[in-house]
Formats: structure tokens, C-alpha cells, sequence
């Protein structure tokens, strides 16, 4: 399913409007979902029904009330209040229902059970069979984080990368894999990159600054697994692919702000950002000025 069906069934399903939708995986058939859900005032009845799927959403509110009631199944569950840094897991085969009586504001992570079983796959590690949490959750920073940092990109045009949501997808299996899976960490290799291997990753990188590479590409010009790559990349460079790519995008651009007379719009397509707002944000952040007074600063 693509970003805006996701969206158009979400936006059914809540009675909000189509919430912002960053897809991982492109290069697979299965897709994990990350989206935004949210509406400023309280509505009467539920959220519609859906069919019976075999996957799992996790929703990490971003603010408190968060939905009062839950069905399952046709029954009514009891939970307590969720609080900010909490999750709440729901099985998708067993229709899960909210009552629509408060306002709310939510990351949902949806993932399929056949994402879960070709990223263990891919990675060498045994199948997970299903997600399991006591009364349907509890406290999870670290989806907390990921959610935050979901929502800061999702409003940062730009931001939400191919790197970067495959990087928080595979952040998120290996995290429920293991607190919500039952499989332990050692089960997770531990190893780097061989210099070839990195210099290809760069190299590959380099080469499509102007695109938006995935994870499954690059780990493929390394011929690893995207998890293992990306775990090991991180190790070598101490920098994520996605972060690694913003400040390479960063340095040809002041290779051509220094040695070139190209306007900035033209260097904000060569080096692959969205528009000059996003070249100047990701410019400034790393360099501490903007691009115009980088280029008056170093110009001979």
C-alpha cells in the first residue's frame, strides 16, 4: 500500500484529514508505515471498523488525553491512561476499535507480520511469531523517541529521507523484536565493514546526492543485508547513512559555493535538497552559518 492510500484509510478510519505517511522499504513488496494522526477537537462514536489484517500498529501519543476506550475483537478492553513515553500495541487481526470522545495526537507505527519475518530474514535472525504486550502496553521510551523524531521530519520538508526512514525502521523492528518479539539481543551481530565495503557505500552515496538513495540500495552495493549495514556503517563513521549523506551534501555544496559562480538554486538541486529553505536549515545546522555567508566569507 503507498503513502497516500495509507493515508486516505487512516483519514477514513479517524474521520481526520489524510495524516502526514513516511513509508519504509521501498525496494521491498511489504512496507512499514509511519503516520501522524491527530484531530484538536473531541467526536462522538468510534473509529471504524477494518478488516482483519495481519500486521501490528503501535500508536505513541505525542500528547495527553489520549483515547479513553478500546475494543478488540467486539469487546471492551480495560486499560489504564496512557501517559506521554507510553505505547499502546494492537493487533490488527482483532479489529481494534477507540472511542473518537478526546482529542488526540499520535505516531502510529504500522508493520505487517510478513515485514517482521523478511527483516529477521535479512538479517539472519529467527522469526518472531507475533507481538505480545500486558494490557496492550505500557511505558517505551524509545519509541517515544523514535515517534518525536518522526514528527520533527514529517514538519521539516526535506527532513524524512529514504535513508532516514529506513533507519528508523530498523531501529523500530530491532527494538520490538526484542521487547515486544521475546528474542534476545545477542541473537544481533555485532560486526563492521571491510574497507572496501565502506568506500563502496560512500562512493555509492556520493554518487546520487542529487537522488534519494535507500538503505537496500546502498546495503546491496556492499552485498549485506540492510540491517546489518546499516548497524555496521554507523559503527565505522559513528553517523547514521542518513546523517552521513546530509553533511556529504553539505560539503559539495561548499566545494561549489567556493569554486563555482552557480546561483544557490542551482546548488540546492545539484546536492539533492528539497528547496533553498532546507539547503539553508541542514547548511546552518552543520556549518553554524548560511550559505550566502559562507560563500562572502571564503571567497577569493
Amino acid at each position: 500500500m503507498v503513502g497516500h492510500a495509507v493515508e486516505e484509510v487512516l483519514a477514513k478510519r479517524f474521520r481526520i484529514d489524510r495524516p502526514p505517511t513516511l513509508l519504509a522499504r521501498r525496494s521491498s513488496k511489504t512496507r512499514i508505515a509511519f503516520s501522524r494522526i491527530r484531530s484538536s477537537q473531541p467526536m462522538r462514536g468510534r473509529s471504524l471498523s477494518v478488516p482483519q489484517e495481519d500486521a501490528f500498529s503501535f500508536h505513541v501519543p505525542l500528547s495527553v488525553p489520549f483515547f479513553s476506550n478500546l475494543w478488540t475483537a467486539g469487546r471492551r478492553r480495560d486499560m489504564p491512561e496512557l501517559r506521554l513515553g507510553d505505547a499502546q500495541l494492537v493487533d490488527l487481526r482483532d479489529n481494534p476499535v477507540v472511542s473518537l470522545d478526546t482529542s488526540f495526537d499520535s505516531l502510529r507505527f504500522y508493520t505487517p507480520q510478513i515485514a517482521l519475518d523478511e527483516m529477521a530474514d535479512e538479517a539472519g535472525i529467527r522469526r518472531v511469531k507475533g507481538l505480545h504486550a500486558p494490557n496492550f502496553g505500557d511505558r517505551d521510551l524509545v519509541l517515544f523517541g523514535l515517534a518525536q523524531a518522526l514528527a520533527g521530519a514529517m514538519e521539516q520538508p526535506g527532513e524524512a529521507t529514504a535513508l532516514f526512514s529506513d533507519c528508523i525502521a530498523l531501529a523500530f523492528f530491532a527494538h520490538i523484536v526484542r521487547i515486544y518479539g521475546g528474542l534476545p539481543i545477542k541473537h544481533f551481530a555485532r560486526g563492521g565493514l571491510a574497507p572496501r565495503q565502506l568506500r563502496c557505500a560512500c562512493e555509492f552515496m556520493d554518487d546520487n546526492l542529487s537522488g534519494d538513495p535507500s538503505i537496500a540500495e546502498v546495503a546491496d552495493e556492499c552485498g549485506l543485508s540492510s540491517s546489518y549495514f546499516s548497524r555496521a556503517f554507523k559503527r565505522e563513521t559513528g553517523l547514521s547513512p542518513h546523517r552521513w549523506l546530509m553533511r556529504r551534501r553539505v560539503e559539495r555544496a561548499k566545494e561549489l559555493l567556493r569554486d563555482s559562480d552557480m546561483q544557490l538554486v542551482e546548488i540546492t538541486q545539484v546536492c539533492g535538497f528539497v528547496d533553498q529553505s532546507h539547503f539553508a536549515r541542514v547548511f546552518s545546522k552543520i556549518d553554524g552559518s548560511s550559505p550566502g555567508r559562507w560563500r562572502r566569507l571564503h571567497r577569493g
